[in-house]
């Protein structure tokens, strides 16, 4: 950091005025702006009885009324060492316990604020917390000396200070407190340097302040502008919530033209932990809420986590936007963590915000020998300054610059990184500096740039192809001089010759004779980074002789590079034969040379003409143009000709897969077709992707071989179009069902009809959509559209209820009633809108919707049957039915109660002697069948002959065992007797 000697006008304004004291010494030194004089206020305890006690006073005013929450600090120093207990906030009783000092008894002060004679504020060491809250606190500086920090949420215009004598003070003690001076500040030209620091806590025990390492060593040093030095936030290890803070002042509030900046430091394995979630900085202006809140994790980006990771310290900036005047760091504990909990503050101060480079990139890549200019910006630029340096930190200043101002470098033969810092004219403080680097080019040189083609000379008859390389990347430029006076250009013309250049810089000249030469071109090559050329005179010559000999020659060759041999050239095969044949002017044993990729590869013509050359493979596959320079060198001169390399495709299977997001598919299930196709993120360069990546939608995936630049295999798009079927939509994802619906997987209601129901949210078994519904039981729904399901399936929960009741009961003679004669029916009583039909009879009596009975005659002997419906609210299927079909035939004689036969509905199958068995009256004068079932149609007692002895025992078995006491409920009774060609159908109600 920059510092330098600065005068600053007056930034503090003092209370001028003595409003009125008592036992005061040097009481003008409290107003006299000079806070290395005091004034004392004496206080005594007298003598027995209390004679001679007393306490002191001394009240300073302002010369105006301050508004309300402007804080007025207080240099004040007392004999008893409670101020640095105070310090403490929350934390001053025990951190009083733990120095010995007791905080009620002893030396005492409280201190108030009026407004005129109006109390507006107040506060007394004598209570523990008294000065533990933004309106009142006890803060120190630098140089260790105390303050008390007092902001009232009222208007007000003086302070007053009052010392007095606890008491558990001996007799005839005295002590003093001095005052130095009163003030609030005015503008701040303090240039960003923090004024004083206190510190607070909660959850923490006097054991863990005393032994635990909890708490705050060295406040002050967080603030004496010294980066060297620290302060120390400690919880210690602790298995409780608690916290610990320091907060640091400013003497007035930054007009938010400035960012505020902590430097801080973290033990690395506290970082494994996520402390940085349970740091938190806080900007503050007085006693307002706080603006500002943000947790350190969110204010680190990768470098600055870095560089902690590595135990380094880090510089934090942030912009609350809106004026504070203090800045809070808190520490909030990592519950069961059996590590000491604890981060270093080594600076807190105000500066403007960080610069931005604003020069491109090709203005800092240079050529050596030259120099550049970088430009950099700073928001809020007003009366603020650029200073660059030599050096991250300390260094040389180089120069000092306006914001957006060029700052010129010297002239450069090597790499050079520069620093550039903001600051406010004038100031020390500065932002951290931000890391500029110019890269320095060298100049190209003669020696850097090979040619091929000019080895031997060439026929008139023959285009001449000059082929230049070098390491440097960059652009070929040829000319017809050294001095780069005369450049030739592609397609120029020069009496009968034609000059030729391709992209790569490959030169074809037409036209020569041999009278004319020997012909002298040069070339120079432009790096692509900086554009450094060649210099004038400093060109790669190339001298070209010429022979008039008509030579004609056609050379018949076409390598082609399959992809299984690219991928064994790239996992090592080093060589590859180039073969052809030759044909015209050609001799058998003459030498042949290609010229791949800047270099030259030598052969003969066999008798057959033919010929085989053993080149580098990775060069012939990374010829720039995949044109390789055929130079056939006979006796007399050299002709040329071109081979093209045929280097293979890429070929995927489908380049536009369709996928269902339900199938969750994944870069492992792209149909490539190859074994060593690997998928990335960009066609060229970027990220490899994993088996396990998801495809998404729309995103286009390129397939390529890795290791095999994409200039020599191209990689292939593959556009991946997934299909995400909607979830489906119901109207309630808790469904009620009846269970005497007897209810089915496919009752449950979507609204979408092509759906799948399955156990589970994702994965699992298809259910059965004629399976029956299961009570509390979550179903997962997926829709399916075009033969995809939705990749979400909608969770459905079912309740089933059992209402308990009755199914609906219609007894009465049904089997060979006679015409013309009257039979009551009678169905479940107490329901609600019954409603009677009857067909092939007339009602008698009954049949109202009040009614539960209906008297019919039948007056017809077919098509007769009866009907009764009604409404039973307090069931789950409210609306019940019961239809009976009724055989009607002439009688002679009426069958009737002279049978005796009568059926009782209720017995208690208790063994208490009363009523313990299904009676039927006169049963057991007649031979007779008896049948009994559940309330689901399930048989459970069938007998012959019965005698009334049935105790509610199952003797069939399915729903129970045979032998098993049927539970209490409803049943229903088949009752035949064939001598009177009766059938008795009924309910009965068995009750334990």
């Amino acid at each position: 950091m920059f510092f330098c000697a600065l005068t600053h006008a007056q930034d503090k304004v003092y209370a001028d005025a003595v409003s009125s004291e008592d036992q005061v010494d040097l009481s003008n030194n409290a107003i006299d702006s000079d806070l290395t004089t005091n004034a004392t206020i004496r206080a005594n305890s007298g003598l027995a009885l209390g004679l001679g006690a007393y306490d002191g006073h001394l009240e300073l005013t302002y010369p105006t009324t301050l508004p309300a929450n402007t804080t007025s600090y207080i240099k004040v120093d007392s004999e008893e060492d409670i101020l640095s207990s105070l310090l403490g906030g929350s934390l001053g009783g025990l951190l009083s316990d733990i120095v010995g000092v007791v905080l009620i008894g002893n030396q005492e002060f409280s201190v108030e604020t009026l407004n005129n004679t109006n109390v507006v504020q107040q506060a007394s060491s004598s209570a523990a917390n008294a000065f533990s809250s933004d309106e009142a606190r006890v803060i120190m500086d630098k140089n260790g000396d105390y303050f008390l920090a007092l902001t009232p949420s009222s208007p007000y215009d003086r302070v007053r200070l009052t010392n007095s004598m606890g008491s558990l003070i001996g007799l005839g003690q005295e002590r003093d407190l001095d005052v130095y001076g009163v003030f609030y500040g005015d503008g701040d030209t303090s240039c960003g340097a923090p004024n004083y620091t206190s510190y607070s806590g909660n959850g923490i025990s006097i054991d863990l302040l005393d032994l635990g390492g909890a708490g705050v060593t060295n406040p002050d040093l967080a603030i004496d502008g010294d980066r060297s030095t620290f302060s120390k936030l400690g919880l210690g290890i602790l298995d409780v919530a608690a916290d610990v803070e320091q907060t640091i002042y400013f003497n007035s509030a930054d007009d938010t033209n400035d960012n505020y900046y902590v430097e801080i430091g973290i033990d690395p394995s506290l970082l494994q932990l996520d402390i940085t979630n349970s740091i938190e900085v806080i900007g503050q202006n007085g006693a307002d809420a706080p603006v500002y809140s943000e947790n350190l994790a969110n204010l680190l980006d990768l470098d600055l986590l870095t560089l902690l990771q590595n135990g380094e310290t880090v510089i934090i900036g942030f912009d609350p936007a809106t004026p504070v005047d203090r800045v809070t760091v808190r520490l909030s504990s990592l519950v069961g963590v059996a590590i000491d909990q604890n981060i270093r503050i080594f600076d807190v101060y105000r500066a403007p915000a960080t610069p931005v480079i604003t020069s491109m990139a090709d203005d800092l890549n240079i050529c050596a020998g030259s120099s550049t200019t970088i430009t950099a910006e700073v928001q809020n630029a007003n009366n603020v300054e650029l200073r660059w340096y030599d050096a991250e930190e300390n260094g040389n200043l180089l120069a000092t610059t306006n914001s957006g101002d060029a700052f010129a470098t010297p002239i450069l033969n090597s790499d050079t990184t520069y620093y550039v810092a903001s600051a406010e004219i004038g100031c020390a403080q500065e932002s951290p500096r931000t890391e500029v680097e110019v890269n320095v080019e060298p100049i190209p040189t003669a020696a850097d740039i090979t040619v091929l083609g000019n080895e031997n000379a060439i026929c008139s008859s023959n285009n001449v192809v000059l082929v230049p390389s070098s390491s440097i990347d960059g652009t070929f430029s040829w000319y017809l001089d050294a001095n780069k006076t005369t450049e030739i250009t592609d397609g120029m013309v020069s009496g009968d010759v034609t000059y030729e250049i391709d992209d790569n810089g490959v030169m074809t000249i037409t036209g020569l004779t041999e009278a004319g030469g020997p012909y002298n071109y040069y070339v120079s090559v432009k790096d692509d980074l900086a554009g450094c050329e060649n210099v004038s005179g400093d060109l790669q010559s190339v001298e070209v002789n010429v022979l008039d000999v008509a030579k004609t020659i056609s050379i018949d060759s076409n390598p082609m590079i399959s992809l299984d041999g690219l991928l064994d050239i790239f996992n090592g095969t080093n060589t590859v034969d180039v073969t052809g044949t030759v044909s015209g002017d050609v001799i058998p044993g003459e030498p042949i040379s290609l010229a791949v990729n800047g270099k030259l590869y030598d052969g003969v013509v066999a008798a057959d003409a033919s010929f085989s050359v053993e080149v580098d493979a990775l060069d012939l596959v990374s010829d720039l143009d995949n044109t390789l320079e055929a130079f056939l060198q006979g006796v007399l001169c050299t002709v040329s000709d071109e081979i093209l390399v045929d280097l293979p495709d890429l070929l995927i299977d489908d380049v536009q897969p369709v996928f269902c997001a339900s199938d969750f598919a994944t870069v492992a299930d792209l149909q490539v077709g190859l074994e060593d196709i690997i998928l990335f993120d960009a066609l060229t360069d970027g990220v490899q992707l994993t088996a396990e990546t998801p495809l998404v939608d729309g995103q286009v995936y390129f397939a390529g071989i890795l290791d095999i630049p994409t200039s020599i295999l191209a990689r292939v798009q593959i556009e991946v179009s997934v299909v995400d079927v909607p979830t489906p939509t119901t109207n309630s994802t808790d469904q009620t069902f009846c269970d005497s619906d007897t209810p089915m997987v496919a009752d449950i209601q979507t609204d979408q009809t092509n759906v799948v129901f399955y156990d589970s949210a994702s994965g699992g078994d298809a259910i059965d959509p004629s399976s029956a519904i299961e009570n509390g039981r979550s179903y997962y729904v997926a829709a399916v559209e075009n033969g995809c399901e939705s990749s979400e399936r909608l969770m459905i929960t079912t309740t089933l209820v059992n209402d308990d009741s009755s199914p609906i009961t219609l007894t009465g003679e049904s089997v060979k009633v006679c015409q013309n004669r009257s039979y009551t029916y009678v169905t479940n009583s107490g329901k609600q809108d019954y409603s009677w039909t009857v067909v092939g009879g007339t009602i008698a009596e009954g049949g109202t919707s009040t009614d539960d009975f209906v008297t019919v005659t039948w007056t017809e002997l077919t098509n007769t049957d009866l009907n009764v419906s009604y409404v039973d609210d307090s069931t789950c299927s409210p609306n019940k039915m019961m239809f009976l079909a009724v055989e009607v035939t002439t009688c002679g004689m009426v069958l009737g109660e002279e049978f005796c036969l009568k059926v009782f509905n209720e017995f208690s199958p208790n063994n208490d002697g009363f009523n313990d068995f299904f009676t039927v009256q006169c049963i057991e004068d007649y031979s007779n069948t008896v049948e009994i079932f559940n309330r689901n149609g399930n048989l459970v007692y069938k007998t012959a002959d019965y005698r009334n002895t049935w105790d509610g025992t199952a003797n069939v078995k399915g729903v129970l065992n045979n032998g098993d006491h049927l539970p209490s409920g409803t049943y229903y009774y088949s009752i035949q007797i064939p001598e009177l060609e009766r059938n008795l159908v009924g309910w009965l109600q068995l009750a334990r």
